[in-house]
């Protein structure tokens, strides 16, 4: 995991398509992890100088959030999966009577939510974030 520090972003609109460009630098996380539990450490920023604060968990913490994320998508999953059946069953039956989608379709929309944040954040936990849970503005996290 490395820090990135956001020198300019700018935004362009194209007829189909938009895109930003980001012109960032990278630097280390100087910060080694422990054997057990969570390091609470202040970093430089390799380019601007501004000092961070970043959690660092242990393997063992770290896996554990990444079995938490998988069960999320899971149990999303599964959620959202007999509901969608249910729908499509209910589709089928030429039904006018709108009662019986309420509860398929909270569900789906449920499970569908639990399932896109659990892959999300199963795909980018690397056992290092920042110390505020908001971030930081002109920084980022890249483990590349």
């Amino acid at each position: 995991m490395r820090l990135a520090c956001i020198h300019g972003e700018r935004h362009r609109e194209y007829v189909f398509v938009s895109a930003t460009t980001v012109r960032y630098s990278l630097s280390d996380i100087p910060v080694s992890r422990p054997a057990i539990g969570v390091v609470e450490a202040t970093v430089a920023c390799g380019s601007c100088e501004r000092r961070l604060r970043v959690r660092v968990f242990s393997p063992a913490r770290r896996r554990r959030w990444q079995q938490a994320w998988c069960g999320l998508f899971l149990l999303g999953a599964l959620i959202a999966t007999p509901s969608t059946i249910r729908l499509i069953a209910l589709d089928a039956l030429d039904g006018t009577d709108p009662l019986p989608y309420v509860l398929p379709m909270l569900t789906e929309v449920l499970g569908l939510g639990a399932a896109v944040v659990g892959a999300m954040f199963l795909g980018t936990e690397d056992g290092v974030r920042f110390a505020s849970f908001w971030g930081d503005g002109g920084h980022r996290l890249r483990r590349w």
